[in-house]
């Protein structure tokens, strides 16, 4: 019943009973002498701004809100009121209050009976113990389930929801569980949008004890239910931020007092860390399936799923292909750009993989940096996996665009199948990267299918790799030297110490089969130490025997060799165990390995040069031959790689290239070098541009100690 009045505070002030007037026009609330001696005030009104001196932290604002709505029915307020320097829940029965003209002029308030509280108290009592012990029964979804269950009896509910934030705008609820008219579901989307429960993402709780339907027409659950009430609270992880919600609905008016409100607030805190947990639990399932980088499956979950799809009966008469895929050079992006320009690389590169065989039935996994393979399902024939493999190959012939500039690159392949080459996940992973390896020896950009002779191939690498551990310490090494003769004079300036390894089963070997294997397996330090110090002592004899101590030599330094912290303390060492001049040493390098750390490696080179010690850029045009950086190294002269000399007298191109190269070298005052020379049609072009220092066959092919003759 509406109550209308004129001044309304000037008779309930005058009552015997505590009660309190909320003023609607200033704002305040009002309290009467018997409640002013019951909490032990100090004063006889409040501003909404003061209640903190009175009421409870965490109930001020829901109260604050409460008594700011424009009038209504008349409602239960729970709250904490502070009396004797305690908080004790109290419940006020809350009338509205109207002029004679229907204006709104506040509400009264006054206490119910505590004692309506003891019954409630002992449901709440017994309940805690009941919900401690479906903690420890219940795990999962199970627990979930039983939840929602168990709040809809306890609290006598129609519906609960337990919903985590989803959506890509974080404005939905999918139910983790939902319990409705007696029966459990799940995954039920709940749009937020129009909704109370878009209040409870705010981080706030939403009680609404009557009409709940009506104050959310767009909300289809309430209304096509005609649901009534409705109490929400948001889900917190740790960080304190919503991450769901926990919210209970009912067809009728429903009176939630404080016990029940603080079952409800027990169930949402556990409810939190449930939902947080398995947030958690999802992510870190996430991270060890998928790669973090590229978004595409990990060599782990891809052999997972591997080894299912082989295990599958269905799987027993039809094929599979798993193709193995290598970006070829990667390395050198790496080296020259940098890490982050390389994993944008690899990124653009899933995404290529992923347009590829967007229609093919296949599960595309990034197996390690720079190598990634495919698994083809049902098919029945290779010619399939043949054609997706050169699909591959040719469309890396477009550029990738990497901060605004174009990169082209190039990939390896490699197909095995199953069963007609292995039956077992990791045999046909192996064989396929086997594959992929044997298109990259054959020259990259390719494509191989798998052969049983592969598996011996790779089985005599491992055989290299495992006699490669004590070749040092059981002396098997030795090294070669080839004349650098000047075409001028044809007087030999000095040799280039190449090493070789004279394996007791496998015979002499040239670095081809071996320097990748050391420096995968780190020893290429401790042989490149070896080579610089034997070819320092080996040039020194020769200076005395031969009696020509401007004799030079000259050493290639490894890429793990140059990035030493140690490399110049070495090489300095090497020239003082020897007593050979500095001068008389030629240290070879990369151009990859200087771009690698532009500023470092130049300070280094600095420091050598200074020394005395001549610098070469060893194979130069295979790389990024940048005639900015080339003009900012400290190197005294660079050697033309063998691929381009070989051309000459064929194509055109390549021929052009080496004509560059050499006006380069002179517009920088570099001596040049010419590697590979083996003929004399070599020689006439070579000499007729101006480059007259060869190094090749033509000459002498690498020659033992031995086998040196006096020059």
């Amino acid at each position: 019943m509406v109550q209308k009045v004129g001044r309304p505070w000037d008779i309930l002030r005058q009552l015997s009973t505590p009660v309190w007037f909320f003023n609607n026009s200033d704002c305040s609330i009002y309290i009467n002498a018997p409640l002013m001696q019951r909490i032990l005030a100090d004063r006889s009104s409040y501003s909404l701004a003061d209640l903190g001196r009175v009421i409870h932290p965490n109930d001020i604002e829901h109260v604050r809100e409460l008594l700011q709505r424009p009038g209504g029915d008349a409602f239960h307020l729970n709250y904490r009121l502070k009396m004797n320097g305690e908080y004790k829940w109290i419940e006020d029965m809350i009338a509205p209050l109207y002029a004679e003209n229907g204006r709104f002029i506040g509400y009264t308030g006054q206490s119910l009976p505590l004692s309506s509280y003891k019954e409630e108290l002992e449901d709440l009592k017994k309940s805690v113990m009941e919900i401690g012990e479906s903690f420890a029964a219940n795990a999962g979804q199970s627990f979930f389930d039983f939840l929602v269950k168990y709040l809809a009896k306890v609290l006598q509910v129609d519906t609960v929801i337990i919903g985590e934030l989803t959506g890509s705008n974080r404005d939905q609820i999918t139910a983790v569980s939902m319990f409705h008219k007696g029966g459990i579901s799940k995954r039920m989307t709940y749009q937020l949008e129009g909704t109370p429960c878009e209040e409870v993402i705010k981080g706030k709780e939403c009680y609404i004890p009557r009409g709940a339907y009506e104050l959310y027409p767009n909300d289809d659950m309430l209304v096509k239910n005609e649901l009534e009430s409705y109490f929400g609270a948001p889900l917190l992880n740790s960080n304190r931020e919503v991450i769901g919600i926990l919210s209970i609905m009912d067809v009728g008016l429903k009176k939630n007092g404080p016990m029940s409100k603080a079952l409800f607030r027990i169930f949402a805190d556990r409810m939190g860390n449930e939902l947080s947990k398995r947030h958690t639990e999802r992510e870190l399932k996430h991270i060890s399936q998928f790669d973090s980088l590229t978004g595409l499956i990990s060599r782990n979950y891809f052999k997972d799923l591997l080894r299912e799809e082989l295990a599958n009966p269905r799987q027993l008469h039809q094929k599979l292909a798993v193709i193995f895929i290598d970006l070829d050079n990667f390395k050198m992006i790496n080296d020259t750009w940098g890490h982050e320009r390389g994993d944008e690389l690899l990124k653009q590169f899933a995404h290529h993989l992923n347009r590829i065989f967007a229609r093919v039935n296949c599960v595309i996994s990034r197996i390690s940096s720079d190598e990634f393979a495919v698994l083809l399902l049902g098919r029945k024939d290779v010619d399939h996996a043949r054609e997706k493999a050169e699909d591959i190959i040719h469309s890396m012939k477009r550029p990738f665009f990497i901060n605004q500039k174009e990169y082209y690159s190039t990939a390896s392949v490699g197909v095995a199948f199953y069963p007609q080459d292995a039956s077992d996940e990791g045999t046909l992973l192996r064989y396929a990267d086997a594959a992929m390896h044997k298109a990259k020896r054959k020259g990259k950009n390719r494509y191989e299918l798998y052969n049983t002779y592969m598996s011996v191939e790779m089985l005599d690498e491992m055989q290299r790799k495992q006699a490669l551990h004590h070749a040092l310490e059981r002396r098997e090494f030795t090294l070669h030297y080839q004349p650098q003769v000047c075409g001028l004079t044809s007087e030999i300036k000095g040799y280039e110490a190449l090493i070789r390894w004279n394996q007791p089963l496998m015979g002499l070997l040239t670095p081809d089969h071996f320097i990748s294997l050391a420096e995968e397996s780190g020893a290429i330090i401790q042989i490149g130490e070896w080579v610089l110090k034997e070819a320092c002592l080996q040039v020194k004899k020769w200076q005395l025997e031969f009696n020509r101590p401007d004799l030079c030599v000259a050493v290639n330094l490894s890429a793990e060799q140059f990035a030493d912290r140690y490399v110049k303390d070495k090489i300095f060492n090497a020239l003082e165990q020897a007593n050979l001049d500095a001068s008389c040493l030629i240290i070879e390098i990369t151009e990859t390995m200087v771009l690698r750390d532009f500023e470092n490696s130049t300070g280094v080179l600095e420091e050598l040069r200074s020394q005395g010690i001549k610098v070469h850029l060893d194979d130069f045009g295979m790389g990024f031959s940048s005639l900015n950086y080339l003009s900012r190294l400290p190197v005294d002269a660079i050697k033309i790689d063998r691929s381009f000399i070989k051309q000459i007298g064929s194509k055109a191109n390549d021929v052009a290239i080496v004509s560059a190269i050499i006006a380069m070298a002179k517009s920088l005052n570099l001596q040049i070098i010419a590697e590979g020379v083996e003929t004399e049609e070599h020689i006439e072009y070579l000499s007729q541009k101006g480059c007259h220092d060869y190094q090749g066959y033509y000459y002498s092919k690498p020659l033992p100690v031995a086998s040196v003759r006096p020059c």
